[in-house]
């Protein structure tokens, strides 16, 4: 199948061909998606835009969720490509590889795309491709990752369906929407024996802030207001002309004498300037000392793990991280970490279990809480006769 989509790819005369050659790719390589990156490494190159779209799109399709370097450094090309539409999927295909990767990572990528998105002189069809990709990096409010597979290995259908119908926003941008459709949560419940959720604690061995959520971001609030120039009129600018000659002739004539006292207090002078220099540098230097002495502090500080209560937010690159408790109450079946929905077994089946709550939300109203602005409760049952009044 590979042979065939790269034999489409360089040879066929139609461009809409070639591009569709090239995303089948990803789709066909989203098993193994270390190779997709040297296998399209050549085809990014190539004079025609629609193929570098379609390797664009390939790569985010087989490696979303994974962070991989070889990927992102074609991404990182293709988005500074001189057609528009090149650099639209790009920016979409990074922020698919980038899915629930650490903020260290994400955070140049969230920059570039506040430079293009706010960039007057940017091409739409580019700004497009970056507002699409800043909701691709928080979907889900940062919970879901984007999976064509299922955790054993298998194909999901209805991930792959809303792929592939989700790049066809070429023709119609409202399929964008089906992106929505790969999305996975990326969590932690366990259950026992009964389907219920217990309490209890699994263990994470690296920094809470590694797999943090990001910061929320916050407006500028000062509006900075420029002053108009003030007019001057010639008249002005002459009689100011005239004044500043008189005033510099006659300091020619008091500079003369002043001069040999200034070489006397020019030797002081500089003797002072060299000990205020030499105070302000050690000054500088002890509150560069006194700040990085803060920071590693902090980051000395922070915990080195964390346990994190049933049910929990873990996300695929934590998933190493992650293990069970030597004194742990629940354990898993199979005996290894599986994420997503864990059948547990206890260990201490007389001792009394307790259960995780959930309290459903209250109906507060769409508006703030006000009775007359709740929902109405549904309509009550009745039979419908046809032909009937």
């Amino acid at each position: 199948a590979i042979q065939k989509l790269l034999y489409y790819a360089v040879s066929d005369v139609n461009d809409d061909v070639r591009r569709a050659a090239v995303m089948c790719l990803g789709f066909v390589m989203h098993s193994q998606p270390k190779q997709c990156p040297d296998t399209l490494a050549l085809l990014s190159e190539s004079f025609n835009p629609h193929v570098r779209y379609g390797v664009a799109m390939a790569l985010g399709i087989a490696c979303a969720g994974t962070g991989m370097k070889e990927a992102i450094i074609i991404l990182d090309a293709l988005s500074a490509d001189a057609v528009d539409f090149v650099r639209q999927g790009a920016l979409i295909a990074t922020a698919m590889v980038m899915v629930q990767q650490p903020e260290s990572k994400v955070s140049i990528l969230r920059k570039k795309l506040d430079k293009v998105v706010g960039d007057k002189h940017e091409d739409v069809m580019c700004k497009m491709g970056g507002i699409i990709a800043m909701g691709l990096i928080d979907a889900g409010g940062r919970n879901v990752n984007i999976r064509l597979r299922s955790r054993s290995g298998f194909p999901r259908l209805l991930s792959a369906v809303g792929m592939a119908i989700f790049v066809q926003y070429w023709y119609w941008y409202p399929l964008s929407y089906f992106i929505s459709l790969p999305l996975t949560p990326t969590a932690f419940i366990g259950l026992n024996g009964n389907l219920e959720m217990p309490k209890f604690s699994i263990l994470s061995k690296c920094k809470p802030s590694t797999f943090a959520y990001a910061d929320p971001v916050t407006g500028a609030s000062s509006v900075s207001v420029s002053k108009a120039p003030t007019a001057i009129l010639s008249i002005t600018a002459k009689a100011k002309a005239r004044a500043a000659a008189k005033k510099e002739s006659a300091n020619k004539g008091g500079a003369a004498a002043k001069a040999d006292d200034g070489e006397k207090g020019g030797s002081n002078a500089m003797e002072g300037v060299e000990g205020g220099e030499l105070g302000s540098k050690e000054k500088e230097g002890t509150t560069t000392s006194g700040d990085a002495q803060e920071h590693k502090g902090a980051e000395e500080d922070e915990r080195s793990e964390e346990l994190k209560e049933n049910p929990t937010r873990i996300v695929p690159a934590q998933e190493s991280y992650v293990e069970f408790t030597k004194d742990s109450r629940f354990v898993p079946i199979g005996g290894s970490v599986s994420m997503g929905i864990s059948v547990l077994r206890d260990r201490e089946p007389e001792a009394e279990v307790e259960i995780v709550k959930i309290s459903a939300p209250a109906n507060t109203g769409a508006l703030g809480g006000d009775e007359d602005d709740a929902e109405p409760p549904p309509p009550e049952p009745f039979e419908y006769v046809p032909g009937a009044e």
